[in-house]
């Protein structure tokens, strides 16, 4: 069990990093060029933003580049492509969660605080 919770952080942890799912999933639709994902991007990161986000997934092993003729394009790897319907279904969970309990969760309630 250590070492699926071990995979499971260090996935979270990648996939938790400003611009990940934005750029997985603009992936996910088809291969674009770094001026289309700022387009496609919305709201649209930061140059800089862009490219550190895209070198993490890059050495994560989710993002491939390939550089043609100075107008290199970017694409999910077999790992990125397995990843993004685990991500869809997670995100779509995660709204149902928040959507029955976030306010409930806003405010603690006296079992969370304990008696007074």
């Amino acid at each position: 069990m250590d070492d699926d919770l071990h995979v499971a952080h260090e996935a979270i942890r990648l996939c938790a990093q400003r611009w990940t799912l934005e750029i997985l999933t603009a992936l996910g639709q088809r291969p674009m060029r770094f001026s289309e994902l700022l387009r496609e991007i919305q709201p649209a990161p930061s140059s800089k933003s862009l490219n550190d986000a895209l070198r993490r997934l890059r050495d994560g092993g989710l993002v491939h580049h390939t550089d043609d003729a100075g107008a290199g394009t970017y694409s999910l790897t077999a790992a990125g492509t397995h990843l993004l319907p685990l991500l869809s279904s997670f995100m779509r969970e995660m709204r149902r969660w928040s959507d029955t309990y976030r306010d409930g969760c806003a405010q603690p309630t006296a079992a969370d605080t304990g008696p007074a």
